[in-house]
């Protein structure tokens, strides 16, 4: 049972289609979670239209026989709660971003993929986040710098009215996409600038997704390249080539990961027997999903990933996708 010191404040902002099964997923980690939509500050009973959102996922995961499989008790009205021994979980509905942000460690948007809207959004996370709170795009098509330099000039100000901003209170924008469907999905996409890539930002961002139980792979580094014609050119190529998950392989993951979650609740023994069962067999490559897996690591034996793919690992969470044990190449 996590404690309070443990669990992670999210703020999402946006809950249509993405943004709903986002806040359901990060519920299902056991964060605490604030939305602000637009369209459900609207209603009479933000609250209640908020605790119908994410409880229509809940019955659907239900009647996938997901939460069944991370021995998760099913939906009610209201406040959800999936284990008898802890308090019940809700996404908190709130009026505005900054309400939504207030002391959260991550924001994650979910809003349209417009440069304007998304900056103004994490401008006014920031005001009210804990200072240092991560800043995570979803974004498809706009590259990672352009909205980082674009929340840079709605928080410092541009022209006349700019004041350079410590390094501390700098927003820390960075790329994190979740793959359709999202719910019991065990893998997320990062992007970072190249700057990031070297420092503190994304030693941060990979320790909260391995708190999640994630693991990610770095899509692009951003901004490692000086000519800005090839920047915009690898971003595009990036973009066409960014992983999507058939619904088969989609619906394998979520069964997997929906066992896997029922067991490291259980504890290391019995993570342990799962890991060593034929749960976890790959014929691929578990992250590209094309090429055979080659690459054993060496801490839990599993061989899910290829030459390419284990790189990526390394350079990410440094953990097995399949079992979240530290991921070192077996040579």
């Amino acid at each position: 049972m996590a404690t309070e010191e443990d669990t992670i404040n999210v703020a999402v902002i946006g809950a249509g289609f993405l943004g709903a099964r986002i806040i359901t997923e990060m519920l299902l980690l056991g964060n605490n979670v604030a939305v602000f939509d637009a369209n459900i500050a609207k209603q009479k009973h933000p609250q209640t239209a908020l605790n119908e959102v994410v409880g229509n996922l809940l019955l659907e995961s239900d009647r996938q026989g997901l939460l069944g499989l991370a021995e998760m008790a099913g939906p009610k009205s209201g406040k959800w709660t999936p284990y008898a021994d802890e308090p019940p979980r809700q996404a908190k509905a709130c009026l505005s971003v900054a309400e939504a942000a207030t002391n959260a460690h991550i924001v994650l948007e979910a809003v349209p993929d417009k440069l304007e809207i998304k900056s103004k959004v994490f401008a006014e996370a920031v005001s009210t986040a804990r200072p240092g709170a991560i800043l995570a795009t979803n974004t498809l098509s706009i590259p990672l710098k352009n909205i980082q330099e674009a929340v840079m000039v709605e928080v410092a100000g541009s022209g006349p009215k700019a004041h350079p901003l410590p390094a501390a209170l700098r927003p820390r924008v960075m790329g994190l996409r979740f793959l359709s469907p999202v719910v019991f999905i065990p893998f997320v996409e990062v992007t970072l600038s190249s700057e990031q890539e070297k420092g503190i930002d994304k030693e941060d961002l990979t320790g909260m997704l391995r708190k999640w139980g994630k693991a990610c792979f770095i899509c692009d580094i951003q901004g490692a390249v000086d000519n800005a014609e090839q920047d915009k050119i690898d971003f595009i190529r990036v973009a066409r080539e960014r992983l999507r998950l058939d619904t088969a392989t989609a619906q394998r993951r979520q069964v997997i990961e929906a066992k896997l979650r029922a067991t490291l609740r259980m504890g290391p023994e019995a993570a342990s027997r799962t890991w060593s069962s034929d749960l976890f067999k790959e014929t691929k490559c578990c992250i590209c999903l094309d090429e055979k897996p080659t690459v054993p690591s060496m801490l839990c034996g599993h061989v899910a990933l290829c030459e390419d793919c284990a790189g990526v690992v390394e350079s990410g969470t440094k953990q097995c996708p399949m079992c979240r044990e530290r991921f070192v190449r077996r040579m």
